[in-house]
């Protein structure tokens, strides 16, 4: 019984749509879960709701190729088909760290970075 009743969380757990694999594109080009190693939903220097998204190494250099070759263009962060954001890009994004903005409240800023990683933003410190 009791192996039935974890394997039914674990599927329940699993199946979950906020755990489930999503589509996150960046400018059309698929970011899998795995390349991210953080999202998390955050205030600009301006206050307003916004993702900071942080890329691995390996997914950076895909980023970087893509910023430079949209100059002065949206870059259009998609999720499951639909549009996130798409903030215009004023220089090469070499660091592997974005920040979309646009978001209603930070709330779902917030929602969306977890959706967009498929797990809780890494704590600031060891402490947390």
């Amino acid at each position: 019984m009791r192996l039935w009743v974890m394997m039914a969380f674990a599927s329940i757990w699993i199946s979950s749509p906020a755990l489930a694999a999503r589509d996150f594109r960046i400018a059309g080009q698929p970011f899998a879960q795995t390349e991210i190693l953080d999202a998390r939903g955050l205030a600009t220097a301006a206050g307003e709701p916004a993702i900071l998204v942080t890329l691995t190494q390996k997914a950076r250099g895909r980023l970087a190729a893509i910023s430079k070759a949209l100059l002065g263009k949206p870059l259009v962060a998609t999720l499951d088909g639909k549009i996130l954001t798409g903030p215009v890009v004023r220089e090469p994004i070499v660091d592997g760290m974005v920040d979309f903005t646009g978001f209603a409240s930070f709330e779902e800023s917030e929602k969306q970075a977890e959706l967009v990683s498929g797990k809780p933003p890494v704590p600031d410190s060891m402490e947390d």
